[in-house]
């Protein structure tokens, strides 16, 4: 006789009608890799839109910062502050704008004097049409020629307020670990604690914000990933989780406490941006206090957080600024990037920054330092 392979998430057992093609990390973030068998199509919709939707809000400066590639649609703007209040515009392609559309019409000697900001060329056309429209003197068509696109320069740093975990977003995460065991030949059912999470809203134990210590072994410094650890100890019968997204959020799971077999360790992680899986490893040995101390509240080391979540947003703010002179210089970037031997719309790698830079500069002239560190976030 076989296990029946029943939804992790309700009584419905998985046949070939109602099973879907659940992703290990969720496609919003950056998550490519799927298993079957593991919970039906009804409850991946609804949890869709519920658990992995609320993790994705609380990493969607990131996924926009780097340029998340989803399967369909894409990372919604999202409103950022810089340090001196002002509100900006951050979109798909890296570029910030501002907030809202700009327009000003004041009268001197007589005369309209106009200052306008516009966010798309489709914006600039019907702001200046309206100009038309009360001045049928205006040149529209010389100015709809003269109509140029300029980068929006930013006078502020900005504010990095990341808000992580809670019980959606976390239930996000230990249905991907779930998921990765489902992967690994390991039953959803097996996961015991794991499924009692998923199906019990008010009982948080089984996973925790993990800033206690880094477990990730010789961690990429220029490099943001995600990453799901599964580690199965025979000896203490535990199974549980580690799991990381853009290296800011971190999280433990605790899978089960029966578990059978030979104890072992699993990896999986990718760059959520080119997609390329990385040969990353985790150092488990963790000791129990600290696990007890992590599923009791107590996960939450303040220093260690803060400086997870400015490293992070440190490369990730590169990333952007790379991405955003990719799109404002398309043509010059396209011409230096082929003779670094970079195909079109790559990235250069970190160890290229600096030849990267000389060669932007020849040609356009004096550029301020292209990749640099954000300052230092202010304090809540």
């Amino acid at each position: 006789m076989t296990d029946k392979k029943v939804c992790a998430c309700c009584p419905s057992e998985i046949t070939e009608i109602n099973d879907s093609e659940e992703h290990v990390i969720p496609n919003s973030i950056g998550g490519r890799k799927k298993v079957r068998g593991f919970i039906c199509i009804t409850c991946n919709s609804s949890f869709g839109q519920s658990w992995d939707t609320k993790l994705a809000e609380q990493l969607n400066w990131f996924s926009l910062a780097v340029g998340i590639e989803r399967e369909r649609g894409s990372s919604p703007d999202e409103i950022v502050q810089t340090v001196d209040g002002t509100e900006l515009r951050l979109r798909a392609d890296g570029t910030m704008t501002r907030k809202e559309p700009f327009f000003q019409r004041t009268e001197s000697d007589g005369k309209a004097n106009i200052r306008m900001f516009a966010r798309t060329e489709r914006e600039a056309r019907k702001m200046l049409q309206g100009i038309k429209k009360k001045h049928p003197k205006f040149d529209l068509e010389g100015e709809l020629k003269n109509l140029k696109m300029t980068p929006f320069k930013e006078d502020s740093a900005l504010q990095h307020r990341l808000e992580l975990g809670g019980s959606e977003a976390g239930r996000s995460v230990v249905k991907t670990a779930i998921a990765q065991c489902v992967g690994l030949g390991i039953p959803a059912h097996r996961c015991e604690i794991g499924i009692h999470t998923l199906k019990t809203p008010t009982d948080d134990r089984g996973f925790a914000l993990f800033y206690i210590r880094d477990v990730v072994i010789d961690r990429p410094q220029t490099d943001l990933f995600h990453l799901v650890s599964i580690r199965g100890d025979s000896e203490k019968g535990t199974l549980l989780a580690y799991v990381e997204y853009f290296g800011a959020m971190r999280v433990m799971v605790n899978l089960s406490s029966k578990f059978e077999g030979d104890s072992f360790t699993d990896v999986y992680a990718l760059n959520p941006q080119t997609r390329e899986e990385l040969d990353l490893s985790v150092n488990w040995d963790i000791p129990a206090t600290e696990l007890h101390a992590a599923f009791n509240g107590f996960g939450l080391d303040a220093n260690n957080f803060d400086l997870a979540c400015r490293n992070a947003t440190a490369i990730a703010s590169d990333m952007r600024k790379m991405r955003e002179r990719h799109h404002v210089h398309r043509e010059e970037l396209s011409a230096v990037l082929s003779q670094l031997g970079i195909p079109p719309g790559g990235i250069p790698e970190p160890k290229d920054y600096d030849k990267f830079n000389g060669m932007m500069e020849e040609k356009l002239g004096s550029l301020s330092e292209f990749i640099k560190k954000i300052p230092p976030m202010p304090d809540d």
